[in-house]
């Protein structure tokens, strides 16, 4: 049932095995008759993930909490992107099975490879040869996301387009480091009568002003190694379902600045050149001016401080409100991420310049002030080793 060459499922397997059978038998405790049905590791949702492996097929569960009902783990928001993107020709997976009655759809399985699959304990550098397959794989994933900013084929419709990365929402995300990293993990009151706290919700303020004003392209959301898989030597798409107009270095930033992955500051701001040349060429085929490389620089500044923020309160969150505590052995890095200011040169801008009382405010929890805290809340959690 699988074409050994292109990965893909032959459109009749539905007819052929009775999905719904397998969840209700692996449900009540029962070996399906199609195969062994496990639970396996999922991302940050509420969703659960299942693997079917079978003589015939290997195929993966996304079970919803519940069908209809909302933006984010919204299963019709998932079948909306997985349709437009195909319209536009992003690889990814096939679905098999729509089982509305159990919330779940039935897709084809990319495998365990992520992005950085390749590049194990190392550190993505350009200069070592060895990071050269992986360093391929990059860009292929930057120039998927140029195709999706620039299609060469009409989208009619997609769920992605009536949502944006506008000022409410950026601003939701920096309270919700506030709320749930800075206030719910750290356990530090922020308060008007510290003139640094202040001041460092208007840079906040201020960051998501800047960007709210950018010009804006479809986005996968969640652009990090872990929702860019590698299938046959081909770098493919999952977790989209949470699309929407942003920045063009919305996603580019997620991968480049991935809390996952450790990138050299040089890599970093080579990957984005070489996604700011695709991004010319894509804008000059539709009659677009270019966009010249300080401009790109300033604006993925902006854009990765923002994200790396928002990491940092999803870590958080998941720690306290979801018991998830896997996640904080990557909050150093990611501060550290924010602090190595990568494209500083580039972009004109320094962002401890732009926003020095929001950088004093992390300087501090890796080496000042908050210091002790830190190390003292990453024990308490029982996170003994960081990335």
């Amino acid at each position: 049932m699988i074409n050994g060459e292109s990965g893909t499922v032959r459109t009749d397997v539905h007819t052929q095995i009775d999905f719904q059978a397998i969840l209700k038998a692996h449900e009540q405790g029962l070996s399906p008759s199609e195969g062994s049905l496990a639970l396996i590791a999922g991302d940050a949702s509420d969703r659960k993930f299942y693997r079917l492996q079978s003589a015939g097929l290997n195929a993966i569960c996304m079970k919803f909490p519940k069908w209809d009902g909302g933006y984010g783990g919204d299963p019709l928001s998932w079948l909306g992107m997985h349709s437009a993107l195909i319209g536009i020709g992003i690889p990814v997976p096939q679905v098999l099975c729509v089982d509305e009655q159990n919330a779940c759809i039935w897709t084809e399985d990319f495998g365990d490879q992520f992005l950085n699959h390749w590049l194990g304990n190392q550190t993505l550098d350009e200069n070592n040869p060895d990071c050269g397959p992986t360093l391929a794989l990059y860009k292929d994933a930057l120039e998927l996301l140029v195709q999706t900013q620039y299609p060469r084929r009409h989208i009619l419709s997609h769920p992605a387009q009536d949502r944006a990365f506008d000022f409410e929402k950026l601003m939701f995300e920096m309270n919700f480091f506030i709320t749930h990293f800075v206030k719910g993990w750290l356990g530090l009151p922020l308060t008007d009568n510290d003139p640094r706290d202040h001041n460092m919700l208007k840079e906040l303020e201020s960051l998501c002003t800047l960007l709210h004003g950018s010009e804006r392209v479809l986005c996968h959301r969640d652009y990090h190694v872990r929702n860019v898989m590698v299938v046959g030597g081909h770098v493919k798409w999952i977790d989209f379902q949470d699309a929407r107009m942003g920045p063009h270095t919305y996603d580019v930033v997620s991968l480049v600045r991935d809390s996952y992955t450790r990138i050299t500051p040089a890599t970093r701001v080579s990957l984005l050149k070489f996604y700011g040349t695709k991004l010319n060429e894509a804008r000059a085929r539709s009659g677009r001016p270019a966009l010249n490389m300080e401009s790109l620089s300033h604006e993925a500044s902006l854009m990765g401080l923002q994200r790396n923020i928002k990491a940092l309160g999803s870590f958080g969150y998941l720690a306290t409100q979801k018991q998830k505590t896997g996640y904080l052995k990557y909050v150093g890095s990611t501060i550290d991420t924010i602090l190595s200011d990568d494209f500083a040169k580039t972009s004109g801008m320094r962002i401890a310049d732009a926003f020095p009382d929001t950088i004093e405010f992390l300087k501090d929890i890796k080496e000042g002030r908050w210091k002790a805290l830190f190390e003292a809340k990453l024990r308490a959690y029982g996170v003994s080793e960081t990335f």
